[in-house]
């Protein structure tokens, strides 16, 4: 019998779990930012789209420090599984406990339109190198995706969220590069 996506998405959180204990997510991310950063150098100023990490994932946060040229943008959860993306200038002030305890952007921060987006990253629980991702089941980034209608989408991966098939449905959508360890 095909593993499902849930059985996928809990062997794969649970690798990176495991992995999160034996060699903090922290030193792990601060590698994959540098393979961000010739893509973060090609223009001035971009409008980049990240998101808050939960402890096993990529943190992207410190990039707000290390390239703050950038206008970098959060995803917020709304009604219906969509998510609207604000300003954030600051994590510590900008962004505050959300759904499911995610931070998300305050109510003060900017709104962007998914148009106004140059870089969008992407969270996932694990890709191919072909670009299928399995996310988290709700279908936010699925939603999303589309409307940024100039966005380079991308996403950031340990090696341990690499497998080398996923199965897809008709809305699931490929990401157009995928930056790991590895490449």
């Amino acid at each position: 019998m095909p593993i499902t996506k849930q059985g996928l998405r809990r062997e794969a959180l649970q690798r990176l779990r495991t992995a999160a204990l034996a060699d903090p997510a922290q030193l792990r991310s601060a590698q994959l930012r540098k393979k961000l950063a010739p893509l973060l150098l090609e223009k001035a100023r971009s409008v980049v789209a990240i998101y808050a990490p939960l402890p096993h994932e990529i943190n992207l946060i410190p990039l707000l420090r290390e390239y703050p040229q950038h206008c970098y943008v959060f995803p917020r959860c709304l009604p219906g599984r969509q998510l609207q993306f604000c300003h954030v200038r600051n994590a510590e002030t900008d962004l505050i406990p959300g759904a499911m305890n995610i931070p998300e952007p305050a109510p003060h921060t900017a709104i962007i339109t998914p148009e106004e987006i140059d870089i969008l990253i992407v969270p996932g629980v694990a890709f191919t190198r072909s670009g299928a991702r399995l996310g988290y089941g709700g279908g936010y980034y699925d939603r999303f995706i589309p409307q940024c209608t100039r966005a380079r989408v991308l996403a950031l991966a340990f090696e341990e969220q690499l497998v080398p098939d996923l199965p897809t449905e008709p809305h699931d959508l490929l990401i157009q590069e995928l930056i790991t360890p590895l490449t």
